[in-house]
């Protein structure tokens, strides 16, 4: 029925509608364009975007998929955030990782006051590494007992780069940056501010020991199980790696993702797992993105627990946290 009446609608009156939420969309999102041709460009590309999140949400998904900051670009703009993309996904394989099995029915570290700062937004750079990383240590540092701190990613990657392993923005591992962190403070963000998410590039290292604030003394990687991770976030907010290159993810709106969403597993993006619950018998991760409050829930996306050495997304994968 429904498509038969729309079949009746005049195609001009169609592209009205297409052109109305167009300019809902600029107004929400404050979008400026240089030129017309480039204003045709990014209408197109919303109305793409508009269809795979209708294709998405016509499932029986536990999730719904929506309209975000990112809905008028390309995919190659896209792929800029992804950190993880270009790099090595074989870990270290310790001999003793942490395992454990969790003592409480949910975690959520946002319900104890300063454990978990604002969402960020790492902008078109791929340093969601670097984000992970120092809001882990953010997290960590609470934990142990001190005061807030808003730390600087951007330390990470203009320093940390080339030392192991790590590139700037583009791409590293969260565990490459606690291997710098071992030797080197991590700075406050007032005193080392983010320039990165506008440029697309790293700058000259301005790392200043008099100005740091704590080191890592080590970190550890979590077994790749259900319990040992849930038991791990039960500890703090741990890092986590995901498959982010996808519709499922770019498009997520609300709601969990479960492994019957159809979410890929080969990791490309680094995030923060900062609880869990359990809501209608499903069992999931509070993750925390780094791509403003504009994308997901408010900056977040739940994830289901699975089983496995891969999980959903991939998440169980390269479980991490650090330790101050």
């Amino acid at each position: 029925m429904l498509q038969s009446a729309m079949a009746m609608i005049p195609t001009e009156y169609l592209a009205s509608v297409h052109q109305a939420r167009f300019a809902q969309f600029c107004a929400n999102f404050n979008k400026q364009y240089d030129n017309h041709d480039e204003f045709i460009q990014r209408m197109t590309l919303f109305r793409e975007t508009e269809a795979k999140i209708d294709a998405l949400n016509s499932g029986n998904g536990s999730y719904r998929a929506g309209v975000n900051h990112m809905s008028d670009w390309t995919a190659e703009e896209y792929e800029t955030l992804l950190g993880l993309k270009n790099m090595d996904v074989t870990s270290e394989e310790p001999i003793h990782p942490f395992t454990g099995v969790s003592n409480a029915g949910a975690r959520d570290w946002r319900d104890t006051k300063g454990v978990v700062s604002a969402v960020k937004d790492q902008g078109q750079c791929g340093s969601c590494w670097a984000f992970s990383a120092t809001e882990a240590v953010e997290s960590a540092y609470v934990i142990a007992g001190n005061k807030p701190v808003i730390m600087a990613p951007q330390e990470l990657v203009d320093c940390e780069t080339g030392t192991f392993k790590s590139h700037g923005c583009n791409g590293g591992w969260y565990y490459y940056a606690y291997q710098w962190l071992a030797k080197n403070k991590t700075m406050k963000e007032s005193d080392y501010p983010y320039t990165s998410g506008t440029t697309g590039k790293s700058t000259k290292c301005a790392y200043d020991e008099s100005k740091g604030v704590t080191n890592v003394s080590s970190y550890k990687q979590v077994s790749k199980n259900t319990d040992s991770i849930k038991a791990a976030i039960e500890l703090g907010p741990v890092n986590v790696a995901v498959s982010a290159g996808n519709d499922v993810f770019r498009n997520y709106s609300s709601g969990i993702v479960t492994e019957a969403d159809g979410c890929p597993t080969r990791v490309d993006h680094a995030i923060v797992a900062v609880g869990w619950g359990v809501e209608d018998d499903v069992e999931y991760y509070i993750v925390r993105n780094s791509w403003n409050t504009t994308w997901g829930d408010k900056g977040y996306i739940k994830i289901a627990t699975a089983d496995g050495k891969v999980g959903v997304c991939g998440i169980n994968g390269y479980v991490y946290y650090p330790i101050i």
